[in-house]
């Protein structure tokens, strides 16, 4: 082989740990090099912009840290930033993304950052190659501002990158005491060193590198897919020519962002400093209230609130006769008090062993509460604006950020399921001088409300078994509340991701 792809054997030892879909011959150590070449074509035509999976198999097997295969996703990386550019050649978001791309290739970054760098752009990237990405006005000065919910999913996915064993001991074996300000630094000389030279010079490394992986897929595999993936490196070539003339547009633009970039990531440091020193008490967590979340609305209406004249799904007036063996959601105190009206619709429904049901939930919130979702459910919430609007949870309930899971055990559990109901925004009992009042919008009469609609479950507390419950995941959606102009949530002191089981001593 060349020397790019190394020896079969090299080769085959690397996809061992690749958690990417394989061939089955490749799984059975029964691989050939038809085998092999298959495989590589597959990799090489993924859309990593469009497909978040990928990322997260790149960042979940920490793959940057494995010979060859991670040089294949680097490959296959530009090779969607060149399809999205032969698309359209004057879409600067898409020169953006290349750019990107291109800089978290540069060997100053070395093994450690170049794994670190993946994982903070991923989100970015895909945003840029999002199609709904081309219409935004491109200033130049504006790229961190439209792409600052992607930068925190970044953040996000950095935390938890970090907080990983094998990442953890590269950060000892580096002897690097604050990772976070050295992510930072480590920006900064990445910027100093952009350069329409530097790009062209990672850009046409990689270009060799696909050149060498077409020769073999056209060697090995079939004469389609051989056709195909010449194809796809005559378009890459092409996007390099251009580049001469293109990138030289978004040098300072990109050196821009990469400054804001390193300071968003010495924030995060001062603040995991803080909250590491700092005794950690979960009411150092707090949300907004009931009226000003709704002053907050009347102000600066977010995307996920809706004006309308009535609710979409109302809630059930009267409680549903409750079968034996099911939840009370009739209730009249406890848990499950009045849980009834927050359904449009509601059945009994038996959930056998094995499913997993999804719980989001804030570091204040219990583990063991009422409300929680079917998988199918949890994975159609793209962003927290869909899990506020179908789902109808005020940020005066809930902020989001972290999400717990629940193996149903043997014997299964009796729930509450249906379409959530609508929830119109109103002020508190306790609001001077109009407790309760619905504020209306306009003089139509019409109100703000939360549209509902998505299959909630509600279950009996006592009904869990605390041993099935999974440690708690961060969203992608970070901890603030989704409220538009509200300062960031502050995290000092707050424990993350750490169960909050209602009924212990604290």
């Amino acid at each position: 082989m060349s020397d790019f792809l190394p020896s079969k054997q090299e080769l085959t030892n690397a996809l061992a740990w690749f958690t990417a879909p394989v061939n089955d011959a490749i799984k059975k150590g029964k691989e050939t090099a038809a085998d092999i070449a298959e495989w590589l074509w597959v990799v090489l035509q993924g859309d990593f912009a469009e497909d978040q999976s990928t990322a997260q198999i790149v960042t979940g097997t920490v793959i940057s840290m494995i010979p060859f295969v991670d040089q294949v996703c680097d490959v296959r990386d530009l090779c969607a930033n060149s399809i999205k550019i032969k698309e359209d050649s004057n879409n600067p978001w898409a020169w953006v993304g290349l750019i990107l791309t291109l800089i978290g290739l540069f060997p100053v970054l070395g093994s450690l950052f170049k794994g670190i760098f993946k994982v903070i752009l991923a989100p970015i990237r895909r945003f840029m190659l999002k199609p709904a990405t081309k219409g935004l006005k491109f200033t130049g000065g504006n790229i961190y501002k439209l792409a600052e919910p992607a930068i925190e999913t970044g953040i996000t996915e950095l935390n938890k990158f970090l907080a990983r064993p094998a990442v953890k001991n590269a950060i000892k074996k580096a002897k690097i005491t604050n990772i976070y300000k050295a992510i930072a630094e480590k920006i900064r000389e990445v910027k100093a060193l952009v350069s329409k030279q530097s790009l062209l010079k990672v850009f046409d490394k990689l270009v060799g590198h696909l050149r060498d992986t077409v020769k073999f897929i056209e060697k090995y595999a079939s004469k389609a897919v051989g056709a195909k993936a010449k194809q796809l490196l005559q378009s890459v070539i092409d996007v390099r020519n251009l580049a001469n003339q293109k990138l030289g547009e978004f040098l300072k633009p990109v050196q821009d962002f990469l400054e804001k970039l390193a300071v968003r990531i010495e924030k995060e440091s001062d603040q995991t400093f803080k909250a590491t020193t700092n005794v950690k008490n979960i009411y150092n967590f707090q949300r907004t209230s009931q009226d000003a979340e709704l002053k907050s609305v009347l102000n600066n209406k977010p995307a996920w609130v809706d004006i309308a004249a009535k609710e979409k799904h109302e809630a059930l007036v009267l409680p549903p006769r409750i079968p034996k063996g099911f939840p009370n959601i009739g209730a009249k105190d406890g848990a499950l008090k009045n849980a009834y009206n927050t359904f449009h619709r509601a059945k009994p429904v038996h959930i056998p062993e094995g499913e997993v049901l999804y719980r989001v939930l804030d570091p204040r919130s219990g583990d063991n509460s009422i409300c929680w979702m079917r998988e199918a459910e949890y994975k159609k919430l793209k962003s927290k604006a869909d899990w506020r609007r179908y789902f109808a949870v005020f940020a005066s309930w809930n902020n989001n950020g972290e999400v717990v899971k629940y193996k149903v055990p043997k014997g299964g559990i009796n729930v509450w399921e249906g379409p959530a109901a609508s929830q119109t925004f109103r002020y508190s009992k306790d609001y001077k001088p109009s407790p309760n009042k619905i504020e209306k919008v306009n003089n139509k009469g019409e109100i703000f409300v939360l549209e509902g609609g998505g299959l909630q479950i509600v279950l009996d507390p006592n009904d869990l078994v605390r041993t099935n419950i999974s440690k708690r995941e961060a969203t992608p959606w970070g901890y603030d509340s989704g409220l538009i102009g509200e300062a960031k949530t502050s995290m000092v002191g707050v424990p993350r991701l750490e169960q909050n089981w209602f009924g212990d001593k604290k």
